[in-house]
């Protein structure tokens, strides 16, 4: 009986032993998990804004700033270039019509019902013959001049575009210069005792400038090559129009007497 006892609190010692190894074992992993997770809440979550300033430091905040800038940019020429109606050209063939048949008040208000870039310089055109005291070099210089006033409208604030997209990958290049310079001066106070991970937290750290960088850089180029490249097309759109509407009125009904009489 005694040598049965012994057993049976042998058995039961050894499975308390076994539960509380488990419990133990369970514990370290939850243990470890939470750990996992709270360090990646604080340090490796890089891509939040906040860690991006506090690793990158003064140049990623001016990138980011340089960011809102641009995104603000871009949607306001988005805007504009949409309630323009840049592609629209259905009135000009019917304008062109009614001046080449002597018709300029009617041809004027064609065009008045469209608030495009091109309207708007046909009909300043249409508008200087009506006066009947300027030539038609001074009716071909307000076309131009008018022109020339839509276009840069159409252009205005795509020089930010260029500059954001110049400048910003500079300037992560920059932060990456003086990441790499801290890096290695922190090596250097590290004497013999070298830690690699000093070295390679330090370097990912400087590389993020660069990155950032680039990432404000990309949508800026992008969006300004777009953008002047519709430009361009109204551009040559309305030099068509303009052109035509000069030459209407050179053959509209009368002007040939009128010419005559001058």
């Amino acid at each position: 009986m005694p040598e049965e006892a012994t057993s049976v609190d042998a058995a039961n010692g050894a499975v308390e032993g076994v539960s509380a190894a488990a419990d133990g074992a369970s514990n370290a992993t939850t243990g470890g998990a939470a750990d996992i997770i709270a360090q990646g809440g604080s340090g490796d979550v890089w891509y939040s804004i906040g860690s991006l300033i506090d690793k990158g430091g003064p140049i990623v905040a001016i990138l980011l700033v340089l960011s809102v800038i641009s995104a603000a940019v871009i949607l306001l020429k988005i805007v504009q270039f949409w309630t323009s109606g840049l592609s629209r050209r259905g009135f000009v063939d019917p304008a062109v019509d009614k001046i080449e048949r002597g018709d300029l008040g009617g041809s004027l208000e064609i065009l008045k019902k469209h608030k495009t870039p091109l309207a708007r310089a046909m009909a300043a055109g249409v508008r200087a013959k009506m006066r009947g005291d300027l030539r038609d070099e001074d009716v071909a210089a307000e076309i131009q001049r008018v022109g020339t006033m839509e276009l840069g409208s159409l252009q205005r604030y795509l020089r930010w575009l260029e500059v954001i997209g110049n400048i910003s990958p500079l300037l992560g290049l920059l932060g990456t210069v003086i990441g790499m310079i801290n890096a290695f001066q922190s090596l250097e106070a590290a004497g013999t005792q070298v830690d690699p991970a000093l070295l390679s937290g330090g370097i990912w750290v400087a590389l993020l400038t660069t990155a950032v960088g680039l990432i404000v850089a990309l949508p800026a180029i992008t969006a300004l090559n777009l953008f002047e490249g519709k430009v361009d097309q109204v551009r040559l759109s309305m030099r068509d129009g303009t052109s035509r509407v000069i030459a209407a009125l050179h053959a509209r009904p009368g002007s040939s007497q009128s010419r005559a009489a001058q």
